[in-house]
Formats: structure tokens, C-alpha cells, sequence
């Protein structure tokens, strides 16, 4: 008895064993049939479609393995482009990728998720706010002279900074700007070592939040200053290389974006658990501030290239030619995912036809 007891132990483990080593095996042909694709990926309110792919398994169901990687800033993500850590990234399309492109690092824009198709021009998740204490006065451009800003150098949140300065006629030379990590800017304006700020969200809103009463909002996602289309961008010869990854990645953030537009308190949950400090509350003010919009329409890509051709002119990059819209993004897999998938779009009002319609116009 104990012998035939002991012998159907021993199939009893065997058969276990041969079935953990089946299970194992067919896990790890499906995870060697996954495309892996490093995607990185900026600490702001832009990326909100991103984590909500990931946390919904948006790319893993189409066959993606996207490994995420959050950086302070547009610039780390274009090096980690150029260097090849990662294949795709997410910058802003229009200053990010010109500047990108003025020195040599081809990139181009592949799949917009923060956009509003309607405008030139809207830079909803970008703000300027100062103390009042410090002499801030959003009715007067002028209050900036002799202060001291925390921008994030090379960013595009220093070009709407001295873009809005620019169009309200201020001598900029008579503004000490620092370069500050946006994450940091909350307690360096709330110590009052800064006396304004050049932010993003969802660290605009709890700026606000902390100051109170003394928060100088100056400018909070205006119209008509840069280009704000924020997405994913890759190298011209990895996306030729690439299509059918380059297609299920944009189908999964097509998919994501109406998500947070249709849910922007669960979209904002998930935020919360990407970058770390974040408020509930204030991620979920910024997500609802925020223009979900995929779309490149004709208004879109006149503010482009504008934007681009505006920086040029500014002296912020060099180019030997103005851009054109092809040279900033590629429409290609943006049409297809549309066509294939207009219940992803369904809920978007209709683009204007003419650019005459579009509103947010940028200043010559």
C-alpha cells in the first residue's frame, strides 16, 4: 500500500511538472510573439492617455509589449530617441520636434493625443502663475520686469513663456529666468524663491491650490500663443521599418484618449499612480481642463508649422529652410487608424474645413 501510494505521488508530482513546464512554455512564446516597443514618456498631464493604455491593457491586447520609462522633460525623451533607448516618445510635436529636427535628430510625429483639432493654437495644459505678494499682476505684463521666473530650459513651456511675454510687449532682458524641474516648481513658488512660474499640469493646479488667494494667474491654457500638440514621435527610419507596431501603438492611444474624454475622474485615478505626490483633486481639475483630441485637422497643422517657423525666427533654433508640416508629422497612420476605427472619433465635434474657421490664430 505505501509503495503504490508513494508511486502515485510520484506521477502526481511528474504530471504537475510537466504541465508547469508546458504552461511556462507557452507563456514564453507568447511573450516572445509580443513586439516590444520602450516608450518614453514626460511626468505631465499630457501623457494621461498613455497610462490609461497601459493600465487598461490597450497594447498588450493588440500585441505590444510597451515599456514605459517617465522623464522631467521633451528634451530627455528626444536623447533617449536619438541614442536609441527608446523607439517611440512623447514630446510636443511642434517645438519639441523642431528643435529636435534643427539638430539632427530626425523625428517626427506619429500619433497626437493632447490637441484641440478646432484651433491654431491652444496651449490648454500650460500656464503662468506668480505671487501677488511678489507684485504679480495678471492685468499688468509689466509687473514682470525686475522679477525672477522658474522656467524648465528648453522646454515648451519657456517658449510660451517668452512667446506670451513677446506678444504683450515686454522687455525680457529685465526678467531673471531660472531653469526649475516643473515637478519642483510648487514648493519653489510657495517658498517664494521664484516670484512666478512657466508650468504644466497637473502642478498648476496645485499651485493654485497652495497659494490661494496670492496666486497670480496670468495665464492658464490660453488660445493663441504656441502650438500645443502633444504625442508620440519616432525616428523617420524606425517607423518606416516598423508599420504594424507603429499602427496597433496609435490605435491603442486613439482608443485610450476617448477614454479619459468620456471618463476623466477614472483617467485621473490613474495619473495619480504614475506620477508620485500627485493630488487627487488637482489631477482631476487638470484632466478636465485638458483637450483630448487626436485629430490633426487644417488648423492643427497650420500651427505647426507656424510655431516651428516662429521659433526660427526668434532666434530659439536654426534652420536653413522654414518647415513644412511633413517635416513635423505623418499623417499616415493617424488616417488609417481613423478609417478603421471611427468609433474611437465618434464622439469628436466635426474640424473646420477652412482655416479661416479655425480659431486660436497665432500672432505674425
Amino acid at each position: 500500500m505505501i509503495r503504490r501510494a508513494l508511486f502515485s505521488f510520484v506521477q502526481a508530482a511528474l504530471a504537475a511538472t510537466a504541465l508547469m513546464t508546458t504552461a511556462s512554455t507557452v507563456t514564453a512564446a507568447a511573450e516572445e510573439a509580443m513586439r516590444e516597443v520602450n516608450f518614453f514618456v514626460v511626468n505631465n498631464i499630457f501623457g494621461t492617455p498613455v497610462y490609461v493604455a497601459a493600465e487598461n491593457g490597450l497594447w498588450a491586447s493588440r500585441g505590444l509589449n510597451v515599456k514605459l520609462r517617465i522623464m522631467s522633460s521633451g528634451r530627455q525623451v528626444t536623447q533617449a530617441l536619438q541614442a536609441g533607448e527608446a523607439q517611440l516618445g512623447h514630446v510636443a510635436i511642434s517645438t519639441t520636434t523642431a528643435a529636435a529636427r534643427a539638430s539632427g535628430n530626425l523625428l517626427k510625429g506619429v500619433m497626437p493625443y493632447y490637441n484641440a483639432a478646432e484651433y491654431v493654437a491652444k496651449a490648454g495644459g500650460r500656464a503662468i502663475i506668480g505671487r501677488k505678494d511678489r507684485g504679480i499682476d495678471p492685468a499688468n505684463p509689466n509687473s514682470f520686469l525686475g522679477k525672477t521666473v522658474a522656467i524648465l530650459t528648453g522646454s515648451t513651456n519657456e517658449v510660451y513663456m517668452k512667446e506670451w511675454l513677446r506678444q504683450k510687449g515686454v522687455d525680457q532682458s529685465k526678467i531673471k529666468f531660472v531653469s526649475v524641474p516643473i515637478e519642483d516648481m510648487p514648493i519653489t513658488l510657495r517658498q517664494g524663491l521664484v516670484d512666478a512660474v512657466a508650468s504644466w499640469e497637473p502642478y498648476t493646479a496645485q499651485m493654485v491650490r497652495e497659494l490661494g488667494p496670492n496666486a497670480a494667474i496670468v495665464s492658464r491654457g490660453d488660445a493663441g500663443i504656441i502650438s500645443d500638440v502633444v504625442g508620440a514621435v519616432a525616428n523617420e527610419t524606425w517607423l518606416q521599418k516598423n508599420p504594424a507596431s507603429v499602427e496597433e501603438f496609435a490605435t491603442g492611444l486613439a482608443e485610450a484618449s476617448q477614454i479619459v474624454r468620456k471618463n476623466p475622474d477614472e483617467a485621473a485615478a490613474i495619473l495619480t499612480r504614475y506620477l508620485d505626490g500627485v493630488n487627487i483633486k488637482d489631477a482631476a481639475e487638470a484632466v478636465r481642463l485638458g483637450n483630448w483630441d487626436p485629430r490633426i485637422s487644417i488648423c492643427t497643422a497650420a500651427g505647426l508649422v507656424q510655431t516651428g517657423n516662429d521659433m526660427i525666427k526668434a532666434g530659439l533654433i536654426k534652420m536653413d529652410k522654414p518647415f513644412v508640416a511633413t517635416d513635423l508629422y505623418d499623417p499616415t497612420v493617424l488616417d488609417k487608424v481613423q478609417k478603421d476605427h471611427p468609433e474611437f472619433f465618434d464622439d469628436l465635434p466635426p474640424v473646420p474645413k477652412t482655416l479661416a474657421e479655425c480659431k486660436g490664430q497665432l500672432a505674425p
